[in-house]
């Protein structure tokens, strides 16, 4: 009778505990060995304007472009998870021509530093993640549209992720800073992604980056759960060196671009199919920045865990 009641108790608070699908933007600790989780998104990225290099926001526009992402992830270990993030884009160049294009691909590796007990159950993971250049990012003229799918650079990043439970588990916490190593380049071609013109010839070589994030997720009932986040990204310096056809032959080519930072909310509801299925929707709306872009990003993402 006693095991036979603790089994009834244990099965009624499974099925009162809160579902979490997770924020947007903010990663997770490692998977429980054998989950996979697959999440796709499906990204609408607009420019509402520009931060120019004293912070003042002026007006601005650009096509508008979709990006998909699909984010898959596997525990290997009670401490590793082992990921992939594969993209495609379909954007409208400035002659209204549309075009789908794959993206670059990410590896990642998460590594469960810390896993604690009781009831907010703190974890503290280390993520490394290696960008691979899959997608296009030069001789944009000899494309159908003249916008860049990728960025060319394999770049490495390190980061750390922590997770805790309050309130009777109802709300998660999330902070995440992932840093970007410096001195990622690659060779650029023709017209690119770093704005160089037809008939360029040289490399471009990236600053450091840092990119910041605050999550929390309130769980309104088995169903529905609201998600905030802060997130700030910095770049630092880089710089474009090379050749390009001038009037006298090829004529040199160099550009330094400052370091920039925006600061953005990112609010999102999710809503729970079951323990496995969940549609998580909502947006990252710039507030501030400077030397970058003002940004308003819908998005709607699926989390399947199997």
């Amino acid at each position: 009778m006693l095991l036979g009641a603790a089994m009834a108790a244990h099965t009624a608070i499974a099925e009162e505990a809160p579902r979490f699908a997770g924020p947007l933007l903010s990663p997770a600790p490692p998977l429980p060995v054998g989950v996979i989780n697959i999440e796709p998104y499906l990204i609408h990225s607009q420019v509402r304007g520009i931060y120019d290099g004293d912070g003042n926001r002026k007006d601005a526009s650009a096509p508008e472009g979709w990006h998909l992402a699909v984010p898959v992830q596997y525990g290997v270990h009670e401490r590793l998870t082992l990921a992939a993030s594969f993209n495609a884009t379909y954007n409208r160049d400035v002659e209204a021509s549309r075009a789908f294009d794959i993206g670059d691909t990410t590896l990642s590796a998460l590594i469960g530093l810390y896993k604690g007990q009781g009831p907010a159950r703190p974890t503290l993971t280390l993520a490394l993640r290696q960008s691979i250049a899959t997608g296009h990012h030069d001789r944009l003229e000899d494309r159908p549209i003249s916008v860049a799918s990728g960025t060319g650079v394999g770049a490495t990043s390190v980061g750390l992720h922590g997770q805790a439970y309050f309130i009777d588990g109802r709300l998660r916490m999330r902070a995440s800073s992932l840093w970007r190593t410096p001195g990622a380049n690659a060779g650029v071609h023709g017209q690119s992604a770093f704005g160089t013109p037809a008939g360029f010839d040289g490399r471009v070589r990236l600053g450091a980056a840092m990119t910041s994030l605050m999550a929390a997720e309130y769980s309104l009932s088995r169903t529905w759960v609201l998600a905030g986040e802060l997130l700030h990204e910095r770049e630092g310096e880089s710089s474009v060196h090379g050749t390009r056809p001038g009037d006298a032959g090829r004529a040199e080519f160099h550009r330094r671009d400052p370091s920039s930072w925006r600061f953005s909310v990112v609010p999102a509801v999710q809503y729970h199919w079951n323990d496995h299925v969940a549609l998580v929707a909502g947006a990252q709306v710039s507030l501030a920045g400077r030397n970058s872009t003002a940004v308003f990003v819908p998005q709607v993402a699926v989390n399947m865990a199997f």
